[in-house]
């Protein structure tokens, strides 16, 4: 089901006028239907409906311990590498700093990686610096930029600008010792991508803010030990939800539960409107979740056996003078 038909059938069993186009009855009903994502994807298990379609990748750089993925990567399912055929595990933070306190020292194949969480760039300034904004749409000239970040010697600066364009605009001439950039967006959407950067407009790209967005979103991680080579690493991973606002766009999910999604917003509107018929809406809400986490978490062939064997999933690697079979 669209937004436009999951609306279509919210309007009618609301009693609403068919056509709500640009009214408030509209956008609370998409409000509604995103919310229903949103409520779904954070049951357990459920956020495998976003997980993405194949690999993403990124290139190991030597002697670099510290990488990051782009904004449509919200979380790691796993990530490997086929040229030493590696399946990385991952490692808490806090361990690798017992572990790995200087990692430049230690270098080789990689085996763990450690995600750190969200960053506000994908580079932190190589040493302090002035900081500049610009975007490559010479439209750009209404947004104002800002910046939040530490100075050397620990001190805190907020700061905006307005953006000029294609033309780099400088955050301030006279703070320009930024050794960390803590967060960077903008008042309004652009028309172009905007970019920061350190040093001046030519200097190092530390964030980019794609067409559409306010804000960059980079999730971070390390590789340990820290690589030794150049080496492309594949990434599994859940997509970042997009919110439903074109009236041909389609929920995530088997679309036999798409009713999950009108259900959930009819209940919302009953329950604003103190509707009688909130009880019953809440009872087909439940049972349409009951569904989705049946058809998403249960594959058709699973058919739990008591006193399985234990076989573990994988091949021999002991060579042709062996016999070919599974390994326990």
């Amino acid at each position: 089901m669209t937004l436009a038909e999951m609306r279509s059938s919210v309007y009618e069993d609301c009693n609403y006028a068919a056509t709500q186009t640009g009214t408030v009855v509209e956008t609370r009903i998409t409000k509604w239907l995103n919310d229903a994502v949103r409520s779904i994807v954070a049951e357990q298990g459920m956020s495998r409906i976003l997980d993405s379609d194949g690999p993403l990748t990124f290139a190991s750089v030597a002697a670099q311990s510290r990488y990051v993925l782009p904004e449509s990567v919200a979380e790691i399912r796993h990530i490997s590498e086929r040229t030493n055929d590696r399946t990385l595990r991952v490692m808490a933070l806090d361990r690798y700093r017992i572990v790995e306190p200087d990692p430049p020292s230690n270098s080789g194949i990689p085996s763990h990686y450690v995600p750190f969480g969200r960053t506000a760039v994908a580079v932190q300034p190589s040493a302090a610096a002035e900081m500049f904004a610009k975007s490559d749409n010479a439209a750009d000239t209404t947004q104002t930029a800002f910046i939040e970040g530490i100075r050397t010697g620990g001190y805190m600066a907020s700061l905006s600008k307005a953006l000029n364009g294609v033309t780099a605009v400088s955050f301030s001439a006279t703070l320009n010792d930024f050794i960390e950039i803590t967060d960077v967006y903008l008042s309004a959407p652009a028309a172009g991508t905007v970019t920061l950067h350190q040093t001046s407009g030519l200097g190092t790209e530390l964030a980019r803010i794609t067409i559409g967005a306010k804000r960059p979103r980079y999730l971070g991680l390390y590789l340990w030990p820290t690589p030794s080579a150049v080496v492309t690493y594949y990434v599994d991973y859940r997509r970042t939800m997009v919110d439903l606002v074109n009236a041909t766009d389609e929920p995530p999910g088997p679309v036999e539960c798409h009713p999950y999604y009108t259900a959930y917003a009819r209940m919302r509107e009953y329950e604003k409107a103190t509707d009688s018929r909130y009880g019953a809406a809440l009872k087909e809400l439940s049972d349409w979740k009951a569904r989705m986490k049946y058809a998403v978490l249960n594959n058709p062939d699973y058919l739990p056996v008591a006193r399985a064997n234990g076989m573990r999933v994988g091949y021999s690697r002991l060579g042709g003078m062996y016999p070919a079979d599974h390994w326990r």
